[in-house]
């Protein structure tokens, strides 16, 4: 059964989480129309959902895909930037 890795599962990259592999096709962007705080209860990363928001970006999910498991990049999504990783604020652990 193929494996799903999350980047909250502390792997930093897809390919550290599948040594050797190659994706066997091109990544998928999935752009999920979260524009208020609220909307964020359905996240898979409902804390990274929020950062978005409150930055007046949009929540995004970058999946890739290896022969043996998915993973996903969470982060957040303009028109003018694209798909990018947001990151930490002072203070977080």
């Amino acid at each position: 059964m193929a494996g799903f890795i999350s980047q909250g599962d502390l792997v930093p990259s897809p390919q550290s989480a599948f040594p050797g592999e190659s994706p066997s096709v091109k990544p998928l962007l999935r752009v999920l129309p979260a524009f208020r705080t609220e909307e964020c209860d359905w996240a898979i990363r409902w804390d990274i959902c929020l950062k978005c928001v409150r930055n007046e970006y949009r929540y995004a999910q970058r999946i890739h895909f290896f022969p043996s498991g998915q993973y996903r990049e969470h982060g957040c999504y303009t028109e003018e930037k694209g798909f990018f990783l947001i990151t930490k604020e002072k203070g977080e652990e």
